[in-house]
């Protein structure tokens, strides 16, 4: 129980040191006031049990970012207010201002589907409803709004979903009814113009949308934020609450209104330093004797209605049309009881009385009810209550989520856009109105501003994809509860490319010598990856490769710029010239990939492909490093290269490509690092190495180390000559070890002698470190073999496995538990082309792709996730704890085209069993609930003729789904 006290009581009797028992007569005339509290206890627990059928535990997923709230899976609480029409108080932060999608646990368990009808527009409070004839075991209690019972000093209770944990019962008192709101951040949602409660008790994550209980079972109160570290917590006033609920109930709407200014509550003696009258005062004081303050304007909105009619901050509000105002809930009783006309107000200001009208406006029109994704971008109207945190007017576009709307900048955050391609948008009709304007291929500029620095204006460069970006517009159906979807396909077509002329900036730095031409070789890459696979984020990349071949247009670029082969990619030369490329290989070890432009849009221009040097760079060797600033000028750093290492990169624990086998090149200069991507030339300007980026298992880490050159002939030969480059590989991972620990392995005397013989750089072995799954390899070839020989030809450095590449069987000699094996191994054709993906519930399926083979010993499955998006069915029932899907629905899913077949005939709305295993091979059983509306079930496959080399299609019911992605 909440109240623990024993009818009698154990003390200690200080004057013989001995404990005794007091009675409960003495405990009466000592301690009266426990006898009060003792006397409450049955009561209290009669209270609670009778609540505990009233409050429901909310689980709910947030599908897409929204109003400064990014997508999520949460859980919360709410508490039955009408039993009969099943409405379920809780707050406005868990209702959210965007689409919502959630479930409500009651008390014996039942689970029942709510939705969203009505979210206030600035009041932390919302309103779910669910079909009271589906709750078939229990008896529904639903709990009274009191309002008027909340006063200081009453205990209360606070029941709800605390940290998880279903109806936690945590007592408190309330110390005050006049709290002007708490704030909880800029670019996130605060409430504004209400007072709140504070009460001392500690409450956690889950806690939100609980009951304030008082003794007699009514809610005085809604549980909605505190400070977790003074175990203080804070309330919301159910008046305006309670208002909404009987307009909920008669059927009509409910009015809000604002005249766009934030008021706060001040005592007495501010405001008198402000220089409020003291015959003022006491009119004040007379007419609300137990009145401690007045409302002040703090925040004035520019272009609203309040600076219309000159009402300024420090205003004391007075009177509105005659009436002496000093609360919140008469406040709002006359702006939401007069939408659209005008209020006669009356402010104190330097101690005069001003008169003014003021027009209210609706709220609900000022807070967004639509919204537009774009690609994986969301944009939306500037909020109302977004516009207090950073006193701007209630206009413009704001970026809920930048990802691919804002190339480059992705991790801008409070993002309005003022401009599309010189093109003002002050609303998202503008925006749909303008992008419907704008080409494919197009490349456009885009101004903005952030809402934390509103003195910096910024613009960013967008190249247009309509085949990737698809456009599709929400619009809030509160009768549904759904978000209604329309699909813009009304684009502009595109414009022919035509040839463009340029030249490339002078290299002014004399020491590069014949070096600086390779500048001319240089250009940028623009990657815009679609969608997340293979371990990536969706998240555009940018970085830069060299032209190897101009007649061809073939541009050799690093593995972190193009990470997997579904990519949209974008070439810029000079700065100036801007074309469109396609990927064209991807090696399957070394960091490098190839993409071609196509060469007939080169006009005019000193563009020249670099030319690769014949001799290799040694350590001790002189090389000029040729690369680029971030503004485009070309630069050349002098340096030596010190010394060749295999490099070693982790394994990421979310399985994605990284660079295995491979020997970089240190250099001295440690300025080399400050750039992505260089070429470093002899004194002839002819290329030696690559100067490359690699990507680690840390996102937010990369290596930045120089390659051969060399790596990159194999298949560049091959698409000179218009071939497929079909290099085939032993799908293994080496290191290097010395020769020392060969012999502790049992490397022969015989075998020792013959290496030292050998000419070589390094004085070591090759061991394997992992045989990729499924691969010839695998089963023949062993973790932890020693490679003695290839061919015949001693193994002594990563590049004498070269010769994989060009042979579909080896002659191998391995050293494996101290005995020497002669092997034949099977090459295997390299292909690191992804060739289908479906996205089921918000995961990316896709087969086992080659870094998932790398890092696992078996494959149970031939269906595995790449990504799980946040705010997902597959997020909120756990689907990441399923690496491998092999069973829906009691059907084996062997492969992706299987589980097609499978998922094709699940219903919408309904719980679909899922086994599979975990990476770690653990087996998992989950169930998951299908929402087709915001997650629908599709696939890309791979089509090279089609535009952008994809065939998009929906799985699931075309009638369920027909408004969405195609």
């Amino acid at each position: 129980m909440d109240v623990d006290i024993p009818f009698a009581e154990a003390t200690t009797d200080h004057t013989n040191g001995k404990r005794r028992r007091t009675s409960t007569h003495n405990e009466e005339s000592r301690f009266p006031e426990k006898l009060q509290a003792l006397s409450d206890v049955p009561r209290w627990q009669s209270v609670s049990e009778r609540a505990f059928n009233g409050i429901v535990s909310i689980r709910f997923y947030v599908p897409t970012s929204f109003d400064g709230d990014s997508p999520l899976c949460s859980e919360a609480t709410g508490f039955i207010v009408d039993a009969k029409r099943g409405i379920i108080l809780t707050n406005r932060h868990v209702v959210g201002p965007g689409p919502f999608v959630g479930e409500a646990i009651m008390h014996d368990h039942e689970e029942i589907s709510v939705r969203a009808v009505y979210r206030d527009p600035i009041h932390d409070f919302g309103f779910l409803q669910f079909d009271p004839s589906q709750v078939k075991y229990m008896k529904l209690e639903e709990i009274r709004l009191v309002p008027e019972n909340a006063r200081v000093g009453i205990d209360v209770r606070v029941i709800g979903n605390d940290a998880g944990e279903k109806l936690s019962i945590l007592n408190g008192s309330i110390s005050r009814v006049d709290r002007n709101a708490p704030a909880y951040g800029q670019i996130t949602y605060n409430d504004f113009n209400t007072f709140y409660l504070q009460a001392a008790s500690s409450l956690s994550g889950g806690s939100s949308g609980s009951p304030v209980i008082d003794i007699n079972g009514d809610a005085v109160a809604l549980q909605a934020g505190g400070r977790c570290e003074e175990a203080t917590n804070f309330f919301l006033p159910l008046d305006r609450v309670k208002r909404a609920l009987e307009l909920i109930q008669d059927g009509k709407p409910i009015p809000r209104g604002t005249i766009q200014a934030e008021f706060i509550y001040e005592t007495f003696d501010e405001i008198r330093r402000m220089g409020l009258p003291e015959d003022i005062e006491a009119m004040v004081r007379k007419v609300y004797p137990e009145g401690i303050g007045m409302l002040i304007a703090m925040t004035i909105l520019p272009e609203g209605a309040s600076s219309a009619a000159g009402m300024e901050p420090g205003d004391v509000l007075l009177r509105i049309n005659g009436e002496i105002v000093t609360h919140f809930v008469l406040f709002e009783k006359y702006t939401d009881g007069n939408v659209g006309d005008s209020l006669s107000i009356q402010v104190v200001r330097n101690s005069k009385v001003i008169d003014l009208t003021v027009t209210v406006q609706d709220m609900h029109a000022l807070t967004p009810s639509q919204y537009v994704v774009y690609g994986s971008s969301v944009v939306h109207n500037f909020a109302y209550q977004m516009a207090y945190s950073c006193n701007l007017p209630v206009r413009g576009v704001f970026v809920a989520d930048p990802t691919e709307l804002l190339q480059g900048v992705h991790k801008a955050e409070g993002v309005i856009v003022e401009k599309i391609d010189g093109k003002s948008v002050s609303n998202i009709d503008d925006f749909i109105r303008v992008m419907q304007t704008i080409p494919n291929h197009s490349q456009i500029s885009i101004d903005f501003f952030t809402i934390d620095n509103i003195h910096e204006k910024k613009t960013v460069t967008m190249y247009i994809e309509h085949q990737w970006q698809k456009m599709r517009v929400y619009t809030r159906n509160d009768a549904t509860g759904y978000w209604d979807c329309k699909r813009i396909t009304d684009f502009a077509k595109a414009v022919e490319l035509t040839s463009v002329n340029f030249r490339f900036p002078i290299m002014d730095n004399v020491n590069a010598g014949k070096a600086a031409k390779v500048s001319h070789s240089l250009v940028t890459v623009h990657n815009m990856i679609p969608v997340s696979v293979e371990g990536y984020s969706s998240t555009p990349r940018h970085g830069f490769g060299v032209v190897v071949d101009a007649k061809k247009g073939l541009v050799v670029v690093d593995q972190y710029t193009v990470p997997s082969s579904i990519c949209e990619l974008t070439i810029v030369i000079a700065s100036s010239c801007v074309i469109p490329a396609k990927l064209k290989f991807l090696h399957p070890t070394h960091n490098f990939a190839i993409v071609q432009y196509n060469p007939a849009l080169i006009g005019e221009s000193d563009l020249c492909e670099v030319e690769i040097s014949p001799t290799p760079l040694k350590p001790g060797d002189s090389t000029h490093m040729i690369t680029q600033s971030s503004y485009g000028d070309p630069l050349c750093i002098n340096t030596v290269m010190t010394s060749t290492v295999p490099i070693r990169i982790n394994r990421s624990p979310y399985p994605k490509w990284r660079g295995i086998n491979d020997e970089v090149m240190i250099l001295d200069s440690p300025q080399a690092n400050d750039y992505f991507f260089g070429v470093l030339a002899d004194d002839e300007g002819r290329a030696q190495a690559l100067w490359t980026t690699y990507s680690t298992a840390d996102n937010k880490k990369t290596v930045r180390a120089a390659m051969s050159i060399q790596v990159i002939k194999p298949a560049l030969e091959l698409l000179r000559r218009d071939e497929e480059p079909r290099l085939r590989s032993l799908n293994i991972e080496v290191s290097v070890i010395s020769i020392a620990k060969a012999i502790s392995a049992g490397l022969s005397a015989k075998r020792v002698e013959a290496l030292q013989q050998t000419r070589s750089n390094r004085n070591g072995m090759l061991r394997i470190d992992g045989v990729e799954s499924l691969s010839n390899a695998s089963g023949v070839l062993e973790d932890l073999d020693i490679i003695i020989s290839i061919n015949g030809k001693p193994v002594r450095t990563i590049a004498d496995l070269d010769i994989q590449y060009s042979h579909d069987v080896l002659d191998m000699v391995v050293l494996r538990q101290k005995k020497e094996l002669t092997l034949q191994v099977k090459t295997t054709e390299c292909d690191r082309n992804t060739n289908k993906i479906i996205f089921w519930a918000g995961a990316t399926l896709q087969a086992p792709y080659k870094a998932v083979l790398q890092q696992t010993r078996k494959v149970p499955s031939g269906v595995c996730y790449s990504n799980i998006s946040n705010g997902s069915p597959a997020k909120m029932y756990g689907l990441q704890s399923a690496f491998w899907i092999t069973h829906v629905s009691g059907k084996a899913t062997p492969d992706l085209d299987t589980f097609e077949r499978v998922v094709s005939d699940c219903p919408d709305n309904t719980y679909i069993r899922v086994k599979g295993m975990s990476f770690e091979m653990v087996p998992v059983v989950l169930n998951i609930k299908m929402c087709y509306h915001y997650w629908p079930t599709t696939s890309l496959t791979r089509d090279p003729s089609s535009e952008n080399g994809w065939q998009s299609k929906i799985i699931c019911d075309p009638d369920r789904t027909s408004n969405m992605l195609e």
